[in-house]
């Protein structure tokens, strides 16, 4: 029970929430990235909700309003404090991830790293902002800030300052090796997630000697500042019997999430396919992911529903493996390029009658022989012949 007296308060909705309509209406936790569903009722009720009125001029609901001051949905403050309550509106479907590739520059030369040579084409601060900003105005809920190694944007700290009270998830996507005591301080994001290709060994063959200990330093400097992270792990042979040690690491920081997956013969991993593990000897290894994730299927379509990548040269396309296949320039509409993507149904892939299709979907698009066809990890981790 909140020490405060609801009614009698002011209810604001809560600096970490925001209202979304998407293709229902949600309040969406930034923090624990999570969507609540309400009803047309409660998004009334949350509009209203801007710190100039007392709870007993909006609702008689007790349970409903301790229930959302519980979950960090409303705050209570004893005087009025005006915040305005923008309710940003999705089209359908719904543009919910929109990973930002601010350049394509990186301090470190991985094996596998699916962009190849680095491009020295930052993207303009001017234009990562108004794309973020529609972004937001489009319903968006995560940011992923991409590169490349973001850290080597110039620009990155005022980006960052400047996409706060957007009511987006920013995560930045790092290898941890630049993170430092020096500009932890102004990396407010609400989340880090880090590439752990391995333990020592396994890690530094990917990414270099010593790209391990630093990467390490960098996500104890995030711990140390409370910033959640998360980590992402490509299987490769150099890593098959190091995952127990990742696994008891990722449990020890509290890792919000860990993603698993094997890497697609793209940019430099086209010349050491030596990485390369069969599919059926390495889809076992996913099993230790766990948490969300953002190139998900849903509502009868396959991988990318809710997903758009931008280059640094502003050009956007379905992800970043589809770099030559550009659907539009997102410095001049986010939302025009959004409306030309290609959405492809479950019912046109050729695995369609497959007994697991609802909950594979298909798998990556890309990873497949053609847009239409099976992914072969994907049957692997099912069991299927492809």
């Amino acid at each position: 029970m909140n020490e405060m007296n609801w009614a009698s308060s002011y209810l604001r909705i809560h600096s970490k929430a925001a209202l979304k309509i998407l293709e229902k209406p949600f309040i969406y936790h930034i923090g624990r990235d999570e969507l609540y569903e309400i009803d047309d009722l409660a998004k009334d009720f949350f509009s209203l909700c801007n710190g100039t009125l007392r709870g007993e001029e909006l609702t008689s609901d007790s349970d409903f309003v301790e229930y959302c001051l519980d979950e960090e949905l409303l705050e209570l403050l004893s005087s009025p404090d005006y915040v305005s309550v923008s309710v940003n509106h999705a089209i359908n479907p719904s543009l919910r991830y929109l990973e930002l590739q601010l350049l394509h520059r990186c301090n470190l030369k991985c094996l596998h790293c699916y962009l190849g040579p680095p491009r020295y084409n930052d993207i303009a601060l001017t234009d990562a902002l108004k794309i973020t900003r529609e972004f937001s105005e489009m319903g968006g809920l995560r940011v992923m800030i991409s590169g490349g190694e973001p850290l080597l944007y110039k620009d990155l700290q005022l980006f960052i300052s400047q996409t706060a009270g957007l009511g987006l998830r920013r995560v930045l996507f790092s290898n941890g090796t630049l993170i430092n005591s020096d500009n932890i301080s102004w990396l407010n994001v609400d989340e880090i997630q880090f590439s752990l290709d391995g333990w020592i060994k396994g890690h530094d063959m990917l990414r270099g000697k010593g790209a391990f200990d630093r990467t390490m330093k960098g996500i104890q400097t995030a711990k140390d500042a409370g910033i959640p992270v998360s980590f992402a792990t490509m299987i490769h042979r150099g890593n098959l019997d190091e995952f127990e040690l990742m696994r008891n690491f990722v449990k020890q920081v509290d890792a919000v999430e860990w993603g698993i997956d094997l890497p697609v013969l793209a940019g430099s991993l086209a010349d050491h396919h030596n990485l390369m593990v069969p599919h059926d000897k390495a889809v076992h290894l996913m099993a230790y992911s766990y948490g969300g994730g953002y190139h998900g299927s849903s509502d009868g379509y396959a991988c990318g529903r809710h997903l758009i990548t931008v280059m640094p040269s502003g050009h956007a396309v379905k992800c970043g493996f589809y770099m030559e296949k550009i659907v539009g320039d997102a410095r001049t509409g986010l939302k025009d390029a959004w409306l030309k993507l290609e959405h492809i149904p479950v019912s046109l892939l050729e695995c369609k009658y497959c007994s697991v299709v609802e909950e594979c979907a298909g798998g990556c698009r890309f990873r497949a022989s053609h847009f239409f066809a099976p992914d072969p990890v994907m049957c692997a981790l099912y069991g299927i012949s492809s």
